[in-house]
């Protein structure tokens, strides 16, 4: 019995990472069926790594398979693949001022999709499709799989794209499904960085787009990858769980998102699936269980023939999807009240989801009365939270490198010299010959330190908690725990956690922070009238005392401690990672061998997961009137530290905050962080009106108040 082929789809993949390279042999292999129909290009700055000789360069990338992708430990057995393929086109678009010349003059080939615009850049051309040598035509998913530190860069690139193609109608008419944009590692405020480019780079007089855009981002990048030499790349592992945060916040974007995103991260061959995070999420992951709903009708009608492989292309209009919810909830609400048809309709899709195939169907036919009825009903967490600014910020706080990678680097590195000192350069010493690797190894080496899991048990599962659980209350619907519910980033660490009584909210409770910050966010919205209801007294301060980090908050800590570096420094996914060193020259001339290494503060070890990760917990500590040096002592130690490495200032150094002086709003570089006080904000009452703005730079109030400008009544005023 012959198989249907699966339906087109264009992949855009921008920056030149290790993913980059990993997704192209995987994705380019055009031997495998689930890779037909699947055009793949790559956009990036430079040539070297994805041309080979005026043509698209094949990859050879070797999977390392675990038995588990959970518990990866040494001593299970593991297999090799080896998957080969190329992108379809290569795009390098350089400087802008050099990006207009057509992909042909990197030799991508001679059969051109041109229409005459000649005058695209590079990058408007690879999203378009227009002058390009394959046959995709518009990229429905552009993924940016590149370092956290080059994401507001890339998307700035990408706006100035979008804009002057939606301006000329180049992107497609307003009833196609979303161009979706989105990073594979949603770390460092994503949706932020979206919010910044589109503002930025916005032109004069636009309030909407003609085609409709998403925006989405993992909590964690999918691949543990390393490429050495040009054309061959390893991957390690995989990531064990695939969580995505997406906006809009609706049933018809999620929809869209998992069909073009299960094939990216080839979900159908390895068997993980999507789990969306936000509001909307799973009660597991701390939502109200509408993508639950949303699940079990896909289901059912992925069993019934229906929304297939082509799903959103059949069910090409958000009314579509709107219909979908609407009747769900219908059936759902019947069932649990037991109504005489509710058994029926629950095990039944709705019937407007019974679609015909594509040829013969009417996608935009008027409902029934009953659907029509409930056209515009959705779930209170997609209208609470409509961009899912919740769902980003589950990603951005919950990241495991921003939390392992600081401290093993200061466990690693931080042997030689005073803390701070002029001569603290993190320089250390390795003997090759005698340790059996030509560097140490991050983890196997590094997180094997007792300092290591000291560090990361108390800033991970102590001062990061404190910020969570009271950011969660004071941003989130009550009796939601999108953020909270996903704390340390790993399954396995997390269930140790809650088991030993240190979850976010428990130590929030214990170290008396969340109800600290709740009373200061009173007395900032009601004043001191309010101080009596909010538990402090005429000055304004708390009554009782007590409040802050401590030692023994977290239960059981130094057992904790030893099963973290012992974890970390034994997982095979993460044994051949190299730490980042410069080698010392003029040490290799010893004689027994050893050499001296200091740190690479050029690499993403530093550049990311100090500035885009730690440096955002102290912002949003600072917001919410943490002591900081009590409070946050730890995780101000291990930035102070690598800040100096680095020559950078991005918090103040101890004992330089006095008067209006503050940690973090006064450091000289804090701009290039993702501090919440880099983008303008020192209040949680900023942080929410900036969650308001839209992602892609619409203006919703400008057009309504130009459609209203122009009404006969304001007319006759």
């Amino acid at each position: 019995m012959a198989t249907s082929s699966p339906p087109a789809q264009t992949t855009l993949l921008i920056g030149g990472s290790n993913g980059t390279a990993t997704l192209c042999a995987i994705l380019g292999d055009k031997s495998k069926p689930v890779n037909a129909n699947h055009t793949l290009r790559v956009a990036t700055r430079s040539s070297r790594r994805f041309l080979d000789g005026g043509r698209p360069r094949v990859w050879r990338c070797k999977e390392k398979k675990h038995l588990s992708d959970v518990i990866s430990a040494d001593f299970l057995p593991t297999r090799i693949l080896t998957h080969v393929g190329s992108p379809d086109s290569v795009f390098v678009y350089g400087n802008d001022s050099n990006e207009k010349s057509n992909a042909f003059s990197e030799g991508n080939g001679s059969n051109s999709n041109d229409n005459t615009h000649t005058d695209l850049s590079q990058l408007e051309q690879a999203i378009s499709g227009i002058s390009s040598p394959d046959n995709g035509g518009i990229a429905d998913i552009i993924v940016l799989a590149c370092p956290v530190s080059a994401h507001l860069s890339l998307l700035r690139r990408i706006a100035r794209a979008v804009y002057n193609l939606d301006a000329r109608g180049l992107l497609g008419s307003s009833n196609r499904p979303p161009i979706l944009i989105g990073s594979l590692y949603a770390a460092g405020g994503f949706d932020w960085m979206s919010r910044i480019a589109f503002f930025s780079e916005r032109p004069e007089g636009f309030t909407r787009w003609k085609r409709p855009l998403g925006l989405f981002g993992l909590k964690a990048f999918p691949y543990l990858c390393k490429s050495l030499v040009v054309g061959e790349v390893s991957l390690h592992g995989r990531y064990p769980q695939l969580q995505v945060a997406v906006t809009p916040s609706n049933s018809y974007t999620r929809r869209h998102a998992q069909v073009l995103l299960d094939r990216v991260l080839q979900n159908a061959t390895t068997g993980k699936s999507l789990e969306f995070l936000g509001l909307s999420s799973t009660e597991e992951l701390g939502g109200d269980g509408t993508v639950g709903e949303e699940s079990l009708v896909f289901q059912n009608q992925l069993g019934n023939g229906g929304l297939g492989h082509g799903g959103v292309d059949t069910a090409n209009s958000a009314r579509n999807a709107m219909m979908i919810a609407a009747q769900t909830h219908k059936q759902l609400k019947e069932a649990k009240e037991g109504s005489s048809s509710g058994a029926v309709a629950a095990s039944m899709p709705p019937a407007m989801m019974s679609i015909a195939p594509p040829s013969n169907q009417l996608a935009n036919a008027v409902p029934a009365s009953p659907t029509l009825d409930m056209l515009l009903t959705q779930s209170l967490s997609d209208y609470a939270d409509p961009s899912s600014a919740l769902g980003f910020l589950t990603c951005t706080l919950n990241s495991t490198n921003q939390i392992l990678h600081p401290c093993i680097l200061v466990a690693l590195f931080g042997e030689g010299g005073s803390n701070n000192s002029s001569n603290d350069d993190g320089t250390i010493t390795w003997n090759p010959k005698i340790e059996g690797t030509p560097l140490p190894r991050f983890y196997a080496d590094g997180a094997a330190k007792p300092l290591a899991g000291e560090l990361i048990t108390s800033i991970a599962g102590g001062e990061m908690y404190f910020v969570i659980d009271a950011v969660e209350r004071l941003l989130s619907p009550r009796g939601y725990d999108p953020i909270t519910a996903l704390h340390g980033g790993e399954p396995v660490g997390r269930k140790l956690m809650n088991f030993l009584g240190n979850s976010p909210h428990e130590l929030g409770e214990r170290s008396g922070l969340t109800g600290m910050a709740l009373r200061r966010e009173w007395q900032s919205l009601f004043g001191r009238d309010g101080n009596e209801e909010a538990g402090m007294n005429g000055n304004g301060e708390e009554e009782e005392g007590g409040v802050g980090n401590a030692a023994g908050l977290i239960h059981r800590e130094s057992m904790v401690a030893k099963c973290m570096s012992y974890a970390l420094s034994h997982n095979s996914r993460l044994n051949a990672v190299l730490s980042p060193c410069i080698v010392d020259e003029s040490s290799k001339p010893n004689e027994d061998g050893t050499i001296r290494l200091r740190p690479n503060t050029t690499t993403r070890f530093f550049t990311d997961d100090t500035q885009h990760g730690l440096c955002i917990y102290l912002g949003l500590a600072e917001l919410l009137g943490f002591d900081l040096e009590r409070d946050m002592k730890d995780t101000l130690y291990v930035v102070r530290r690598l800040q100096h490495w680095m020559k950078k200032e991005f918090v103040l150094p101890a004992g330089k905050a006095n008067g209006n002086r503050k940690i973090v709003s006064s450091a000289k570089d804090v701009a290039e962080t993702s501090a919440p006080q880099a983008f303008g904000i020192h209040s949680i009452q900023e942080l929410r009106q900036f969650f308001r703005l839209d992602v892609f730079g619409e203006v919703h109030q400008a057009r309504a108040e130009e459609l209203l400008g122009r009404s006969g009544l304001v007319s006759r005023l």
